[in-house]
C-alpha cells in the first residue's frame, strides 16, 4: 500500500495565527452587545398550546361511534347515500395511483 505523503493532517498543516478582521461584515465575539433578543408570545400561540391539551384529552378512537357503527352493520341498517361513497372513491389518493 502506497501513502502519499502530500496529504494534509492536521500534524502537517502549518501553524497559522488568527488575528481580527476589520471587515464589518465579520462579526467580532469580543464586541458588547447593543441589543438584546425578545420574544413576544402572540394570544395565538396561547390558544394553540390550550388546544393540543385538550386534543391530547380526546380519545384517539371513539368506541362509542365504533360500537354504534358495528350494531348498525350487524343489523344491516347501516347505508351510505352513492353520492357519498363516490366521492369517497373519487378522493382516495390510493385509487389515483391502482386506477
Amino acid at each position: 500500500m502506497r501513502v502519499d505523503a502530500s496529504l494534509s493532517f492536521p500534524e502537517n498543516l502549518p501553524n497559522q495565527k488568527v488575528g481580527r478582521s476589520n471587515n464589518p461584515a465579520v462579526p467580532n465575539p469580543a464586541a458588547p452587545v447593543t441589543s438584546q433578543d425578545q420574544a413576544q408570545l402572540s394570544v395565538d400561540s396561547v390558544n394553540i398550546q390550550q388546544l393540543k391539551v385538550r386534543l391530547a384529552s380526546v380519545p384517539e378512537i371513539r368506541q362509542e361511534r365504533v360500537d354504534s357503527l358495528r350494531q348498525s352493520i350487524s343489523t344491516g341498517s347501516y347505508n351510505v347515500p352513492d353520492h357519498q361513497l363516490s366521492d369517497a372513491v373519487a378522493s382516495d389518493p390510493l385509487n389515483r395511483i391502482i386506477g
